[in-house]
């Protein structure tokens, strides 16, 4: 007979086994490049929010920042793991390890076996890359196994449970939130359809309070901290009127390059089968959902929520494709492909083990280690903010150009500002932001750059690292193209410094006239 305590608190034993596997795997990656190369942009973004955050600092408000949710993250696991960038990437790669996780517990509604299940944890590990990024992929997986727990059991509490984890991720992005709300949105409406219609205000009511208890930190802060909202709402409105993203064009397959001796021409060429899938797979989606009809549709929760979730992370996918940005949702679009392909063929079983080479064939030869172990550019060990790590001699070199600006050309209190996005060589030089903005990319109108002038000149800036180079090959993207008055001022005031052995790109600044 068996025991009641047994029936109630029975281990799953494969999701224990799935998620030790998903640690080993993750971390095992991470410990093998987690020291390798420096992102000076936006992983530098990440990290001087870190540790503002810790300094006491004010997201939006203080400094220019995501929604606050990954900095709490990421700067409550440096009292544990410490300070530095590498410390940093282990917080991040803990965070991918529950996305993983998740995307398993999903994919796992189509197949118990093992050799199924490894191969789907190797595509959704490949795309875990780069590691700052990995709140943005780690957010859709658990999207889609939320979307799948709703549509197996649509009562009031699991309804409550999504509306609470929307709200959690839109403390983390604000698009996230924009986001759950777009598919969930979709997916509760669904769920009342099937059901006939049946306590369709229960479920609806009951993710809305949950969305509002999720918010609860974002709301609090909105009430407790002053100035916040005010800084959030003018993020809101910059974000609307600028976007967030600079378009660049779809990298399709077709347009890819036939050198056959460019070792990348194989993955950029994959990559573009990846932009091509997107469209195959809501189409063939659609086309399944009509025929299927309403009762056959309930017995694919799988399919149902892959599709919801991917359908609005596909648009930030192609606002700006890259591979960057195709990580946010691939993982995604690739457990939908399976999804798919167990329900339309017979030969499913090879479906999982082909994307998994395909996305580590796209993504391993942009990491680290690959590019150490078989780029053509040349690595070399330098300590950096407490560790030390491998990059590239070009990086180390502006590393140690900062450095020296930092520690001899300038005092201790002389404020040093880095232009137009190095938010890394703060933290790396012990520094920080002497003005609001830590990354400038797109165009400024007359009024923020006037305003960016004003806290130059309020701050008493002596110093200045800029670097006037032409981002995505445009010339209109210069920083003396996107913030004109502000580099006319620096033309004014400022005068450049030599500095031996400074790249061609880099100009050292100092000013001669008096704030």
């Amino acid at each position: 007979m068996t025991s009641p305590f047994r029936q109630v608190y029975r281990c799953d034993y494969q999701a224990v086994w799935l998620g030790l596997g998903t640690i080993v795997l993750l971390l095992g990656w991470f410990f093998l490049d987690g020291d390798i190369g420096v992102n000076f942009a936006d992983e530098g973004y990440l990290w001087y929010g870190t540790e503002a955050l810790q300094r006491g600092e004010v997201p939006m408000r203080d400094f220019q920042a995501y929604d606050p949710g990954r900095y709490v993250w990421t700067a409550a696991w440096s009292f544990v793991l410490g300070r530095d960038l590498v410390a940093l990437r282990l917080a991040c790669t803990l965070f991918a390890c529950l996305g993983v996780f998740a995307g398993l517990l999903a994919a796992r509604r189509l197949s118990r076996n093992g050799w199924f299940l490894t191969s789907v944890a190797l595509l959704l590990a490949a795309w875990m890359h780069p590691r700052y990024k990995s709140f943005e992929q780690s957010i859709a997986l658990m999207s889609v196994y939320a979307g799948v727990l709703l549509l197996e059991h649509p009562t009031a509490r699991r309804h409550f449970g999504v509306g609470v984890f929307g709200g959690l991720v839109a403390f983390m992005g604000r698009n996230h939130g924009l986001y759950h709300v777009m598919a969930f949105g979709v997916l509760i409406g669904y769920v009342a359809w099937s059901r006939g219609g049946r306590d369709w205000w229960l479920g609806g009511a009951s993710w809305a309070a949950g969305l509002v208890m999720g918010y609860l930190p974002q709301w609090t802060m909105f009430v407790l901290v002053p100035g916040y909202l005010r800084a959030f709402l003018q993020s809101l409105q910059e974000i609307s009127a600028k976007g967030t993203n600079l378009s660049v064009a779809v990298p399709w397959p077709w347009r890819v390059p036939l050198p056959y001796n460019d070792i990348m021409w194989a993955p950029s060429f994959i990559e573009g089968c990846f932009y091509l899938l997107f469209p195959i797979f809501f189409v063939c989606v659609g086309v399944g959902m009509c025929w299927l009809g309403r009762e056959r549709l309930r017995q694919q929760p799988m399919l149902l929520a892959v599709a919801f979730v991917c359908l609005p992370y596909a648009h930030y996918v192609f606002s700006r494709p890259d591979l960057v940005h195709l990580g946010h949702a691939a993982p995604v679009l690739a457990l939908g492909t399976i999804a798919l392909a167990v329900n339309c063929t017979r030969l499913w079983k090879v479906v999982a083990p082909l994307l998994a080479c395909a996305s580590l064939l796209t993504v391993v030869p942009h990491t680290g280690l690959a590019r150490k172990l078989f780029g053509s550019k040349i690595f070399v060990r330098v300590p950096l903010a407490g560790e030390t790590m491998f990059i590239q001699i070009n990086e180390a070199s502006l590393v140690s150009k900062a450095g020296t600006l930092a520690q001899k050309l300038a005092k201790p209190d002389e404020p040093i500002l880095f232009l137009p996005h190095f938010p890394a060589l703060y933290p790396l030089t012990g520094r920080r932001s002497p003005i609001r903005q830590i990354y400038f990319i797109l165009p400024a109108t007359a009024e923020e750059d006037r305003q960016t002038v004003a806290e130059i000149e309020a701050a008493g800036v002596q110093w200045v690292l800029l670097n006037d180079y032409a981002l995505d090959n445009r010339d209109d993207l210069r920083f003396q193209n996107t913030n004109p008055i502000v580099f006319e001022h620096l033309r004014a005031n400022f005068g450049a410094v030599p500095v031996e052995k400074l790249p061609s790109n880099l100009t050292v600044l100092r000013r001669f006239r008096r704030p």
